[in-house]
């Protein structure tokens, strides 16, 4: 077959690796070959765990940094270490002792100290491009020293001459040793921190929200080690109560950056209430914070939760960007009831931050609806119906599935109130955001993880490992530590930025661009080629131009009137593969055609009217009929059924359009026939006709698998001839054209006919049509001179001078015979001298 058009044309072949049938996006557990630590670390720590990832050495890979400690609130004894999760070509390795032991305080080993940390941040303090680590203690009265007790900042020490990393030391002057309200000498009880340039003078600064008397009361105990007892050291921890004269409040510490008057940039100063008030510090129980411009005026401000005391609420304390920092609105309150904890993320891509809330009861999210009078941002609220009426934690933004709006994780096991470790009852929760703005939709669609392997989870990090472009997951259980891979549909894609050429001149060579769009992998070097056929004969190769970014340039040859061109487009993936465009190739092919002349007789693109069109069922069909719409796209067995978009612009015809985020098998074709007819034409003349269709169907390959087949009458319905018929195309739009009279005589009656079926009724069927042409073409042979590049009527010695000039280069104006991806070389030259003189 053939395929003809002047429009832009996207085709491919979709595979995917799924592990699970019929989800929105797929993870595989490859732990055993992407995380390189000791099983003592990793596996059933029952500890509880906070991590944050990003590129410590600049290598290009994302490195996670996780700190641990006893589960609640609750003082750690003889367990807490943390740990350095170096990524190294994709694999998470532990290099916690050759990088994270360093510290300028006597005796202390970093990482390896036994610190209460609960939350850690990486951010580069001091401005010089390396990301430094920040960390916020709780339960620590026990701590006489305050270098443990308290927030440490771990500096980066960057490169040495030689470019070999240096990895992160303990630097204690950093954060200064913090004193409670009163100026008593104690330790915080921190539960968050919230980093960002508030001051406005571009260096990070540091809000750490505090809580008083935690819910966990008396003594803990865990088998930590799981050797059936709890007699080992750290496996009995006290949660005592504060005393009133150690209660710190949150506190708000300001990087001294360039100020002349301080130690450098990346130490900090407690502002104690010289930035904001004593009320605007005071916390009961602070549990989480988070910052982020939230009514778009420049200035950083603040989100904060203050839990199980009164006047709980999750409040916004809103920064004054012209006063660097020095006033403060608020907190203004977002909502009440009893929240405990909150992520900050754009969920509808407005440009705004919206706020998640994990509550008591179900957990909510507000959506940002700009600013109103007083300058403030407006929420409006939306439960999570998925949600259960139960305790969550921690909660992270992350786009799972390449769609460009961020998906919602939350995790189960709170941080203050039992149980605990090894089990806490629950299970992460995994939501889908549904895109549908303006609201849009936060959707718990199937099983991605097995639930089993989403107990007892304290955090999750979502990031690229493997630099495949998905985003992976790193959840932190009780059990464990696990690296769950994005398994990315497998695809390579071809576009044509200025259109396929259609219609070429007698006589001359044609060149036109082939942008690839490789999705899980990238496309192997010197892979990409253009496989030409003239008049039907065998094909022959020649690469394509590398244009770079993906983008390639194509050369068709030179052909005289009444010849044909067909070709198709392939490159081979890194991840595997060799993928045509048309995706059928060599069977299926692109056409031109050589004329001087184009008459378009018949353009649809079933955007506005489609008067003429018609439908009928047949066979008892109960769903499933030919409709024209902006489609909605399903998802069967990993694959997609429903085209999500129109071949071009946004209507095509579908059969049966289901609704946004529906099932694959609610609208598809069910127990019968569906027909769409065209209006009768005129092609006494003959003419091409060309059309892209869609079809799927979840039984293909077997012996009741279902067939799109297309039809041609010339007698205006009476009877008809089959053109093709296609029981799949890829998940793809995929093109196809026919010569008229290659099929039928031509008339002045010409109709055409789509039929699908699912019968029996036993497979979820699927199908479209969109962007219809039919064309007619004239040819006149006129003068021919490949080599007259300076078009004098003949080819001599300045053409020679041109092609010299361009010896050995890249250049497809020059290249004449349409060889070697428009290299210029001797078959260039032989081609000119032979057809030296005056043009014939």
């Amino acid at each position: 077959m053939r395929f003809t058009s002047a429009m832009t044309i996207t085709a491919g072949l979709m595979l995917t690796g799924a592990t699970a049938q019929g989800q929105w996006v797929n993870f595989q557990d490859e732990t055993g070959s992407r995380l390189v630590a000791s099983s003592d670390l990793t596996v059933n720590p029952n500890l509880e765990h906070e991590a944050a990832h990003g590129d410590l050495d600049k290598d290009g890979w994302i490195d996670v940094v996780v700190v641990r400690k006893f589960p609640g609130s609750i003082q750690s004894n003889c367990v807490g270490t943390n740990i350095l999760l170096m990524n190294e070509g994709g694999v998470l390795v532990d290099r916690t002792d050759e990088y994270a032991t360093a510290s300028d305080w006597e005796d202390d080993q970093g990482f390896l100290a036994i610190t209460n940390d609960r939350v850690v941040k990486l951010v580069d303090v001091d401005g010089d491009g390396w990301l430094d680590i920040v960390t916020a203690t709780t339960m620590s009265d026990q701590i006489a020293d305050w270098e443990i007790g308290q927030p440490r900042c771990y500096m980066n020490l960057g490169e040495d001459g030689s470019g070999n990393w240096l990895g992160i030391r303990y630097e204690h002057q950093r954060i200064p040793q913090l004193f409670a309200e009163n100026g008593s000498v104690a330790n915080p009880r921190f539960c968050d921190l919230a980093v960002a340039d508030f001051t406005g003078d571009g260096y990070p600064d540091l809000f750490y929200v505090d809580y008083d008397t935690p819910e966990t009361s008396g003594t803990q105990t865990i088998d930590l080690n799981g050797d059936g007892d709890t007699n080992d050291c750290g496996e009995s921890q006290q949660s005592p109560g504060e005393s009133p004269s150690n209660d710190f409040n949150n506190k708000l510490l300001i990087n001294w950056g360039d100020d002349p008057a301080g130690p450098g940039a990346g130490y900090f100063y407690d502002s104690t209430n010289t930035r904001l008030s004593s009320a605007q510090l005071n916390a009961a129980f602070g549990n989480a914070c988070d910052a982020g411009d939230m009514n778009g005026d420049g200035g950083m401000d603040i989100v904060w939760i203050n839990t199980l005391t009164t006047g709980q609420n999750v409040g916004c304390l809103y920064n004054d960007p012209g006063n660097s920092g020095l006033s403060w609105n608020g907190p203004d309150q977002i909502t009440g009831n009893a929240p405990y904890n909150q992520e900050i993320c754009d969920l509808n891509n407005d440009g705004l931050l919206d706020v998640i809330v994990v509550d008591d009861s179900q957990d909510r999210y507000f959506i940002n609806n700009r600013n109103g009078a007083d300058g403030l941002a407006n929420f409006t609220g939306f439960t999570i119906a998925d949600s259960n009426f139960e305790f969550g934690n921690t909660a992270r933004c992350g786009d799972l599935d390449n769609d460009g709006f961020q998906d919602v994780l939350i995790c189960d096991v709170d941080a203050d109130l039992p149980s605990f470790c090894p089990s806490s009852g629950r299970r992460m929760h995994i939501y889908r955001n549904l895109g549908n703005t303006p609201n849009v939709t936060l959707d718990e669609v199937g099983e991605i993880i097995p639930n089993e392997m989403l107990s007892s989870s304290y955090d999750v990090s979502i990031f690229d490992i493997n630099n495949d472009g998905w985003n992976d997951l790193v959840i932190y259980r009780c059990a464990g530590i696990h690296v769950w891979m994005n398994q990315p549909p497998v695809a390579l894609s071809f576009t044509y930025p200025d259109g396929l050429p259609s219609i070429v001149g007698p006589g001359e060579k044609n060149f036109f661009q082939v942008q690839a769009n490789p999705v899980g992998g990238f496309v192997v070097s010197g892979s990409a080629r253009i496989f030409t056929s003239i008049d039907g004969g065998a094909y022959t190769s020649s690469p394509m131009a590398n244009l770079g970014s993906d983008l390639y340039r194509a050369a068709l040859p030179a052909v005289d009137c009444g010849q044909t061109i067909e070709f198709y487009v392939q490159a081979q993936l890194s991840t595997g593969g060799t993928f045509n465009d048309p995706s059928n190739a060599p069977a299926g092919s692109y056409g031109v055609i050589v004329a001087t002349d184009l008459e378009v007789v018949v353009e649809e693109s079933f955007e506005g009217s489609t008067a003429g069109w018609a439908v009928t069922n047949e066979g008892g069909l109960t769903a499933g009929a030919w409709e024209q719409a902006d489609p909605n796209g399903t998802i069967s067995g990993g694959a997609i059924a429903s085209p999500e978009d129109a071949h071009d612009g946004t209507q095509c015809f579908t059969t049966q359009n289901g609704a946004p985020g529906g099932s694959a098998g609610s609208a598809d074709v069910d127990n019968g026939t569906t027909n769409l007819f065209s209006p009768v034409y005129d092609l006494s003349d003959g003419a091409t006709i060309s059309y892209y269709r869609w079809m799927f169907t979840s039984d293909q390959g077997t012996s009741e698998e279902d067939f799109l087949v297309v039809s041609i009458s010339n007698n205006g319905g009476s009877s008809w001839t089959t053109v093709e018929q296609t029981n799949g195309t890829g998940s793809s739009w995929e093109g196809y054209s026919f010569n008229v009279s290659d099929v039928i005589s031509p008339s002045a009656n010409m109709q055409l006919r789509f039929s699908v079926s699912d019968s029996p009724n036993n497979s979820i069927t699927e199908a479209g049509v969109d962007a219809l042409t039919i064309e007619q073409f004239n040819c006149e042979q006129g003068t021919t001179c490949p080599g007259d590049y300076n078009n004098d009527g003949q080819v001599n010695g300045e053409d020679l001078g041109a092609l010299l000039g361009a010896w050995g280069t890249v250049n497809c104006e020059i290249n004449i015979s349409g060889a070697k991806g428009c290299l210029v070389d001797g078959e260039d030259l032989g081609a000119l001298l032979g057809n030296w003189g005056f043009c014939r």
